[in-house]
C-alpha cells in the first residue's frame, strides 16, 4: 500500500519545490477596476407565486390549520403541560403563514386574481399537468383536514379512556 511506502524515506525522492516551480506561475495580481455608481434601475419584483390560486383558497388553508391547532387545544385541555405545545405550535403556524404573506406583499401586481368559482370550474396548471379545481383544492386541504380529524379521534379516545 502507498502509505506503507511513504513511511520509508528511501522509497521516494525529496524534491525542492522552489527549484522546479515554473516562474510563469508568479503572475502579478490584476488591477482593481474603478467602481462606478450604479445607474438607476427599475425595481425588481419576483414572479407571481400563485397566480391561478384565488385568495379564498388561501383562507381555506389558513382556516384548516387554525382548526387543527384549536382541536389540539381542545383535545389536550386537561393537561397543563400541553399549553406549552399549543403556544409553540401556534407560533410555528403564525410563521408558516407570515412568510408567504411577505412574499405576496412584495411580488409585482399582475392584476386581479381569479375568483373561487372560476378556479373551481377551470382548475389550475401544475408541474405534472392540469388539475381540476376540486382535485387541486383536495390536494391543498387533505393534510390539515385529515390531521384535524385524527386529533378529534385521539381526543375522543382520550376522553373515553381517561
Amino acid at each position: 500500500m502507498r502509505h506503507e511506502v511513504l513511511k520509508e524515506r528511501d522509497s521516494f525522492d525529496m524534491v525542492d519545490v522552489a527549484a522546479v516551480w515554473p516562474t510563469s506561475a508568479q503572475v502579478a495580481p490584476l488591477p482593481i477596476p474603478e467602481i462606478e455608481p450604479a445607474a438607476e434601475r427599475a425595481p425588481v419584483y419576483g414572479a407571481p407565486a400563485a397566480p391561478d390560486v384565488p385568495v379564498a383558497v388561501g383562507g381555506l388553508i389558513v382556516a384548516a390549520y387554525v382548526s387543527l391547532i384549536a382541536t389540539f387545544a381542545v383535545a389536550t385541555v386537561a393537561s397543563r403541560e400541553s399549553i406549552f405545545m399549543i403556544v409553540v405550535a401556534g407560533f410555528f403556524l403564525f410563521m408558516f403563514f407570515a412568510v408567504p404573506r411577505l412574499f405576496f406583499k412584495y411580488e409585482a401586481d399582475h392584476g386581479v386574481r381569479q375568483s373561487f368559482s372560476r378556479f373551481m370550474s377551470e382548475g389550475m396548471q401544475t408541474f405534472t399537468g392540469h388539475s381540476a379545481g376540486g382535485a387541486a383544492l383536495v390536494q391543498m386541504l387533505i393534510v390539515p383536514v385529515f390531521l384535524t380529524l385524527g386529533v378529534v379521534a385521539m381526543g375522543i379516545a382520550a376522553a373515553l379512556i381517561f
